[in-house]
């Protein structure tokens, strides 16, 4: 059995984010050279993700991200929640894009876009936000070369909508002991006690950690085995978050 591979991934990053947090996870990437997967919200309206006072050079230091390897996916656009509907992966109980229709989407991904271009840092790379989607998302996804999506069940990438899906299952490290695994953090939520527990964790497993490049061109040679893990994890996971949210 192979061992599995790890990207670190962090959502809901906008000038007002909870740098105190963020900023160890900034030093162990330059201490341990791992390029992390950060979803920058181009135009953030969402006033519960403005935490902390506002960093002016924010842009600035996305482009040094950009340049130090790290991927900036597109985040949305303003990250504000406009529908009930959870999309193709049925997570999140609201959306920005999905039920829109397939115009309203373009729009408002385009604008997201042209902002991530005019600051330099733009990548073929989307995060939704609440992690809903659907079919008009994918459309207006591909229209814009948009080449990858940071979210989807599974343990291996697969094709999605004319996209490369790179499977999103846990927010903690954990594992089945083969595939690719996209540690999905919120820094404004997590404790000090959470950072640090990831913190450690990355130091104690640092051969794993890869770039969400590789993470993204990883397979397994049994396209059966693959196919069954999405299922699996779709419908397991489906199970525990209802049974979470009864309790």
């Amino acid at each position: 059995m192979t061992t599995p591979k790890f990207v670190l991934r962090f959502d809901d990053v906008v000038p007002q984010m909870a740098w105190s947090k963020f900023d160890p996870f900034d030093n162990l990437s330059r201490e341990l050279n791992i390029p992390l997967l950060v979803g920058v919200v181009p135009h953030c309206l969402d006033p519960t993700l403005a935490v902390e006072a506002a960093r002016p050079d924010f842009w600035t230091l996305v482009r040094g991200w950009a340049e130090r390897g790290w991927t900036i996916a597109q985040h949305g656009y303003t990250h504000q929640y406009v529908t009930d509907d959870p999309g193709i992966l049925r997570i999140g109980k609201r959306s920005e894009l999905a039920g829109l229709s397939y115009d309203e989407q373009y729009a408002k991904l385009a604008a997201g876009k042209l902002i991530m271009n005019q600051h330099g840092v733009w990548q073929p790379v989307f995060m939704a936000p609440s992690h809903s989607f659907d079919a008009n998302t994918l459309r207006a996804l591909t229209a814009l070369d948009f080449q990858y999506l940071t979210d989807g069940w599974g343990v291996y990438p697969y094709a999605l909508g004319g996209l490369t899906a790179v499977p999103q299952l846990f927010a903690k490290p954990l594992h089945f002991g083969f595939g690719v695994y996209s540690i999905c953090l919120h820094v404004n939520t997590l404790t000090e006690s959470e950072v640090e527990g990831v913190l450690k964790f990355v130091r104690g497993h640092r051969s794993q950690f890869v770039s969400f490049d590789e993470a993204a061109r990883t397979s397994h040679s049994f396209v059966g085995a693959a196919a069954a893990m999405r299922l699996l994890t779709s419908s397991s996971l489906h199970i525990m978050r209802r049974l979470r949210t009864k309790g």
